[in-house]
């Protein structure tokens, strides 16, 4: 399975009522308060389905999450 980057930003964008623009790769997503720990966890589950991985609860932080770049980084290292 692999994470495609434009469904990705689709997924973030429809399922958290954001506006298209509002999202591109290093837009940041926890950090400045544009999505909350909610979030976390339904993206996070997208993220084990849609790539085929599972996070480690040591895992689960903003360096492999705060951002569309870093969440295709965390996958690629994961997976490869």
């Amino acid at each position: 399975m692999t994470l495609v980057r434009d469904a990705l930003i689709d997924y973030i964008l429809s399922t958290f009522g954001l506006e298209k623009g509002e999202v591109d790769d290093n837009t940041v997503l926890f950090s400045d308060g544009l999505l909350d720990s909610f979030c976390m966890v339904s993206l996070i589950s997208y993220v084990e389905s849609e790539a085929g991985i599972t996070f480690r609860p040591t895992e689960v932080n903003l360096d492999n999450l705060d951002s569309v770049a870093r969440i295709l980084a965390f996958v690629e290292r994961k997976s490869g």
